[in-house]
C-alpha cells in the first residue's frame, strides 16, 4: 500500500514538470568603517535577481535560496555610500561569507564604492572535504569530458575507464545535476551527457556529505548547470584535430578526424523585466576514431588458409588472400556521433521561483574490440542510446529566512545495439536472403541462416564481407520519476533547519537474444510454431518487461515465461541542522533510507523445486524492502579566518547494481537448474545493501593573501560488498552453482593534501596529491570466481584492491595575460597547463596452467579472462603496474572585433609529450609488450608448428604484441595510454 500511494502521488504531479537546482547561501555583517559599529536597516540585494535582505540589530544580514553563480552584491544605507562587492561565487550547499564597511556621506546619492571579491582560500563553513571546479576554471582547462575532469581531483581514480572515489568500487559513487540524481540504478552509472560549457561547477563531495544526499557509499560528484544572464550573450566554439590527411604524420601524431562543435545562448526575455532567464547549449560530436591508442599498421601479402581447416569451408578448399592490411595510426571500425543538448528556464517571482530546463542526448557509437579480426569485413554494428532529463524546482519564499522547494524530475534512457545493414530487426541479421537483397547478390552465405565462414589465416580467423556484426540483440529502457519537498528555513542567526522527503519510482525493461536461433526457421518455418522453450533456450533468450520475441510486455505468465517490468522505489528522508558561530560550525542531521528493489528471492535456494529444466513459480517468494537510520556530523573550528580544523563522521547505505539482481526467468533456470556452462556473469537473489561507515579529519590554513593548503586524513570501512559463491550441498539431480551474495569488505585509508595559489603576477596554480591505501577480500563481484568454481578457499583476509594506486596527483597551472597587459603580441593571453601522475596499480603475477587445446589467437590472455586456467605466484596484489606522468597543454589568444565580438584561437594538446604510459600488463611477465607465449617455445612451438611456422610468428607479433590485439577483445582495456592529440579551435563571444 506504501508503495503504490508514493507511486500515485508521483503520477499525479508529473505534468507538472518543475526543475531541480542546488542553491547556497549568502550571509554577513554591515559595520560603520570608521567606528566598527553594526548598521541596522541595511538593504543587501543581489543585483540581477530579487533576492536581497535587510540586516537585522547587529548588522548580520543572510539571503538563502540563491543560485549557484557568481554575483554583485548591492548595500545601501541612508547617510552611507553605496557598496558593491563584485565576483562573489555562490558553489552548492555552501555558505559564502560577504562582510561590508561602509562610509558616511553627506548627500544622498553618491558614487558607490566597487570592491572585488576574492573566493576565501579557507573555507570556514565547509565541514568535509571538497573539491571544487568553477566556470571560468573548466573554460581554460585543456581536457573534456567528466572523466578527464574528475581525475584532477583528489581521491578520484579514473581505472580503465571505471571512476573510483577513496578505494570505492564503480558502482559506490552518487551522480546528480542540478539536484537530481542521475544514476541508472541497473549499472550505477550516470546516464545523461553534460556539455562542459554549460557547466557552472562541479563538485566532489568524497570524506562525506549531509544527511540529504543517499544512494552512494564513496562519493558525490554533483555539477550544477548555468543559469541564464540579465543581459543577451552568445558563443560558438568549433574545434577539430584533422590538420593533416589521414595516415599521415605531424608533430608526431596523426589526425583521429574529430570534430566538436559547440554553441550556447543566455539572457532574459524581452518585457519581463529580467525575471525570466535562459540558457541553453548544444553540443555536436563527431569522432572517426573515438578509441584513440598507439597502434602500428601491417600489411600480409600471398595469405594462404591452413589446409587443415579447409574441411569447414563452404567449398572445401583453401582460399588465398594477395594483400590485407591495416592502417596506422587510426584504429578503423570505432567512431561515434553524439548530439546534445542543456538548457534552464528561470522565471524569478518573488515569492514564487520557477525553474525549469533538462538536458538530452542521442548518440550512435560504432564498437568493435577486434578491428584487426574485422578489416575485411564491410559490415558493422553500433550502439543507439538515447538519454532524455527533465528535473526541476519550484520555490515559495514565506519570509527572507524561510522557504520551501518541491522537486520534480523525469529521467529517461534506451539503449539498443543495431546492424548498419537492418537496424534493429534482428530477425534479418543472419538471413542469407535479406542480405543478398541488400547487397544485390554480392555477398553469399553459405546456407539459409548460417553467415560465411571467416578466412583462417595462420591460426587467425578473419571475418569475411557481409558477416554479422553482433550474435546477440539487446536493449533495455529505463524511466525514472522522482519528486523531493524540502523546508529550509534559518530561524535565527546561527541555525539553518532543512528538513525534507523524496522519492524515486523506476521502471526497468530488458530484452537480449542469440540471433543464431532464428535458424529454428528452417525447421519450423516460423516463429510462432517454435516451441516456446525451445525458442526461449537455444536463443538464451534475457526478458523482462518484454515477451520472448522482443515485443513490449506488462503481464506475468510464468508458463509462457512472461514478466512485466521491474518497478523500483527508493525513498528517503532527512532532517539536519547546521549551526554556525563565529569559532564552531556544525552540521548535524539524520537520514532514514528505504530501498524496494522488486526483487525476488528462492525460498530453498539448495533444493528449489523444478521441473523439466525449470523452477517452478511457487520457489519464488517477494524480497521485503530494506531500511536503514543513518547518522550525519561535521564541525568545523574556525581557530581564525585563515586557521580551520574539521571532522566528518558518518553513515551510508546504497543498493548494489540492480543488473545483479534483475535476470530473466530463463537465466534462472539455465544457470540453477541446467547448469552444465561457466559462467562468468552469475545471478544473484536477494542482494541486501552495502553499508559504509566513514570517518576524515582535516585542517585548513591560509599560508599569505595568495596561498593556502588543505591535508584530510580519511578511513573508510565497508561491509556487505557484493561477492561469488558456489552452492555446493544441492538436492539430487541438481547442479551446483555459483551465485552472488553479500559478503566481500574493504577498508580504505589514506591523505589528501591540496595547495591553492591565487593568481599573482599572472600565475594561477593549484597543487593536489593523494595517498591511498585501500584493501579488500574482493576489488569486484567476481575476483575470485575461478577460485570459487574450483571449489578452493576464497580470500577472507584483506589485500590491495586492483584501483588502489597509492600515490596519485595532479598540478594545474594557469599564466595569463589580461587586458592592457603584455603589450599588443600577448594581451589577453595565456597558458594553461595540466600534469597528472600516478604510481601504478596492483595486480597478480600468474602461471597459466594450460590444459588441452590453446587458441592461436588467445594463448597469451585467455587465463586472465578465465581465472580457472592459472596459479598465483605471489600473494594477490603483491605487484605494481608502472609509474605513469602525463601533461596537457592549452594556448588561447582572444582579440575583440569592432569592439563587440571576441575571437579566440587556440590550440590545445592532450598527452603533450606523446609518453607511452603502460596503463596495464600481462599477468604473467609482468609486461605490456611480452605476453610470455611466443617467448616461451615450451608453450608455444606446438601452436606454432600447427599453424604456419614462421608466418604465424609475424602475425602473432604484429596483431598481438605490437597491437593488443587479443587482450583488448577478450578483456576490454587498453595496455597503453593514448597518444598524443592536437586540436586547433576558434571560439566566437558575445
Amino acid at each position: 500500500m506504501f508503495k503504490k500511494s508514493v507511486v500515485l502521488f508521483l503520477l499525479l504531479f508529473v505534468p507538472l514538470m518543475v526543475y531541480a537546482q542546488s542553491i547556497g547561501k549568502i550571509v554577513g555583517v554591515v559595520k560603520d568603517k570608521s567606528t566598527g559599529e553594526p548598521l541596522p536597516g541595511v538593504n543587501v540585494v543581489v543585483e540581477g535577481t530579487v533576492l536581497g535582505a535587510s540586516t537585522d540589530i547587529d548588522g548580520f544580514y543572510v539571503i538563502l535560496n540563491v543560485p549557484v553563480g557568481v554575483y554583485k552584491l548591492h548595500a545601501s544605507y541612508i547617510g552611507y555610500k553605496d557598496v558593491v562587492v563584485e565576483n562573489v561565487r555562490v558553489s552548492a550547499n555552501i555558505t559564502t561569507e560577504v562582510n561590508f564597511e561602509m562610509e558616511p556621506t553627506a548627500l544622498e546619492l553618491g558614487e558607490a564604492i566597487v570592491v572585488t571579491a576574492e573566493r576565501p582560500l579557507v573555507e570556514k563553513h565547509v565541514t568535509q572535504s571538497i573539491s571544487i571546479m568553477t566556470s571560468k576554471e573548466i573554460e581554460n582547462i585543456p581536457v573534456r569530458g567528466l572523466g578527464a575532469l574528475l581525475q584532477l581531483q583528489n581521491s578520484v581514480v579514473v581505472q580503465n575507464g571505471q571512476i573510483h572515489i577513496r578505494g570505492g568500487r564503480n558502482d559506490e559513487v552518487g551522480y546528480y545535476l542540478d539536484g537530481a540524481s542521475v544514476v541508472n540504478p541497473l549499472n550505477n552509472n550516470p546516464v545523461v551527457f553534460v556539455i562542459q560549457e554549460a557547466v557552472e561547477e562541479f563538485q566532489v563531495l568524497a570524506g562525506g556529505y549531509t544527511a540529504e544526499f543517499g544512494g552512494a557509499n564513496a562519493g558525490i560528484i554533483r555539477t550544477e548547470l548555468k543559469t541564464g544572464t540579465p543581459e543577451l550573450h552568445f558563443s560558438v566554439d568549433f574545434q577539430s584535430d584533422e590538420f593533416t590527411s589521414p595516415g599521415k604524420k605531424f608533430l608526431d601524431t596523426y589526425t583521429y578526424h574529430h570534430h566538436i562543435g559547440v554553441a550556447t545562448v543566455s539572457g532574459s526575455v524581452p518585457g519581463t523585466g529580467k525575471k525570466v532567464r535562459f540558457f541553453l547549449a548544444a553540443e555536436n560530436r563527431r569522432r572517426g576514431d573515438r578509441v584513440v591508442r598507439f597502434s602500428k599498421g601491417y600489411r600480409f601479402e600471398n595469405l594462404i588458409e591452413n589446409p587443415a581447416d579447409a574441411t569447414a569451408m563452404a567449398d572445401g578448399k583453401a582460399d588465398t588472400l594477395a594483400v590485407m592490411e591495416y592502417p596506422d595510426g587510426f584504429t578503423p571500425r570505432n567512431r561515434d556521433v553524439n548530439f546534445a543538448l542543456n538548457g534552464t528556464l528561470l522565471f524569478d517571482f518573488q515569492p514564487l521561483r520557477f525553474r525549469m530546463g533538462g538536458a538530452f542526448n542521442t548518440s550512435k557509437t560504432y564498437t568493435d574490440a577486434a578491428p584487426m579480426l574485422h578489416i575485411l569485413n564491410n559490415r558493422q554494428g553500433y550502439w543507439d542510446g538515447r538519454n532524455l532529463l527533465l528535473t526541476g524546482k519550484l520555490t515559495y519564499i514565506f519570509s527572507p529566512t524561510t522557504f520551501v522547494e518541491w522537486n520534480v524530475n523525469y529521467l529517461y534512457s534506451k539503449n539498443e545495439n543495431k546492424d548498419d545493414w537492418f537496424g534493429n530487426d534482428w530477425k534479418k541479421w543472419d538471413d542469407s536472403l535479406a542480405v543478398a537483397r541488400y547487397t544485390n547478390g554480392e555477398v553469399h552465405y553459405r546456407s539459409r541462416w548460417s553467415g560465411p565462414y571467416p578466412y583462417r589465416f595462420y591460426g587467425f580467423t578473419f571475418s569475411r564481407p557481409g558477416t554479422p556484426p553482433f550474435g546477440r540483440y539487446n536493449i533495455n529502457k529505463t524511466n525514472q520519476i522522482g519528486t523531493r519537498l524540502d523546508f529550509v528555513s534559518q530561524f535565527n542567526r546561527y541555525n539553518e533547519l532543512k528538513a525534507g522527503i523524496e522519492a524515486r519510482y523506476y521502471t526497468y525493461r530488458q530484452f537480449g537474444v542469440n540471433v543464431g536461433a532464428i535458424s529454428l526457421l528452417k525447421t519450423y518455418g516460423s516463429l510462432s510454431n517454435v516451441p516456446i522453450d525451445q525458442w526461449v533456450r537455444q536463443g538464451f533468450v534475457d526478458n523482462i518487461g518484454y515477451d520472448v520475441y522482443g515485443n513490449e510486455n506488462n503481464k506475468n505468465d510464468f508458463d509462457n515465461f512472461l514478466e512485466g517490468p521491474r518497478h523500483p522505489l527508493f525513498f528517503a528522508a532527512y532532517v539536519q541542522d547546521k549551526i554556525e558561530f563565529a569559532d564552531l560550525i556544525i552540521n548535524a542531521g539524520i537520514r532514514f533510507d528505504y530501498f524496494d528493489t522488486d526483487d525476488r528471492t528462492l525460498t530453498n535456494y539448495k533444493n528449489p523445486p523444478n521441473t523439466q529444466g525449470r523452477i517452478k513459480k511457487e520457489a519464488w517468494k517477494d524480497v521485503k524492502p530494506y531500511s536503514q537510520v543513518s547518522p550525519r556530523l561535521g564541525v568545523s573550528f574556525p581557530v581564525s579566518s585563515q586557521t580551520v580544523f574539521y571532522f566528518q563522521y558518518g553513515k551510508f547505505i546504497q543498493m548494489p547494481e540492480l543488473s545483479t539482481i534483475y535476470r530473466s526467468l530463463n537465466d534462472y533456470d539455465l544457470q540453477i537448474v541446467r547448469g552444465g556452462f561457466f559462467f562468468l556473469n552469475p545471478v544473484g537473489f536477494g542482494l541486501e545493501p552495502i553499508r559504509t561507515t566513514s570517518y576524515e579529519i582535516g585542517f585548513r590554513q591560509q599560508l599569505s593573501h595568495y596561498a593556502a593548503f588543505d591535508i584530510t586524513g580519511f578511513y573508510r570501512n565497508v561491509k556487505g560488498q557484493i561477492q561469488v559463491d558456489k552452492v555446493l550441498d544441492v538436492a539430487p539431480g541438481l547442479n551446483q552453482y555459483i551465485r552472488l551474495i553479500n559478503g566481500d569488505f574493504a577498508t580504505t585509508k589514506g591523505l589528501e593534501f591540496k595547495l591553492t595559489l591565487r593568481r599573482v603576477n599572472r600565475i594561477q596554480a593549484q597543487f593536489n596529491y593523494t595517498y591511498t591505501d585501500a584493501k579488500g577480500t574482493g576489488s569486484n563481484r567476481t575476483s575470485y570466481i575461478g577460485a570459487v568454481e574450483r571449489e578452493t578457499q576464497p580470500p577472507t583476509t584483506i589485500q590491495p584492491l586492483d584501483y588502489s594506486q597509492t600515490h596519485t596527483g595532479a598540478l594545474m597551472l594557469d599564466y595569463r595575460f589580461g587586458k592592457g597587459d603584455g603589450g599588443p603580441v600577448l594581451e589577453r593571453s595565456g597558458v594553461n597547463l595540466v600534469f597528472t601522475f600516478s604510481s601504478g596499480h596492483p595486480y597478480t603475477r600468474v602461471n597459466p596452467l594450460f590444459g588441452g587445446q590453446v587458441d592461436p589467437y588467445t594463448a597469451g590472455v585467455d587465463y586472465m579472462l578465465d581465472t580457472r586456467s592459472r596459479k598465483a605466484l605471489e600473494p594477490i596484489n603483491n605487484s605494481r603496474t608502472p609509474w605513469t606522468f602525463n601533461v596537457d597543454l592549452r594556448v588561447d589568444k582572444t582579440i575583440t572585433v569592432a569592439n563587440l565580438l571576441d575571437v579566440t584561437f587556440y590550440v590545445r594538446v592532450t598527452n603533450l609529450f606523446n609518453t607511452k604510459n603502460v596503463l596495464n600488463v600481462y599477468e604473467m611477465t609482468g609486461s605490456a609488450t611480452d605476453d610470455g607465449f611466443l617467448s616461451n617455445r615450451a608453450r608455444s612451438q606446438a601452436v606454432i608448428d600447427a599453424n604456419g611456422g614462421q608466418r604465424y610468428i609475424e602475425m602473432y607479433r604484429a596483431i598481438n604484441l605490437e597491437n593488443g590485439q587479443a587482450y583488448w577483445s577478450s578483456l576490454g582495456r587498453q595496455l597503453f595510454s593514448r597518444p598524443r592529440q592536437i586540436f586547433f579551435g576558434i571560439k566566437f563571444s558575445y
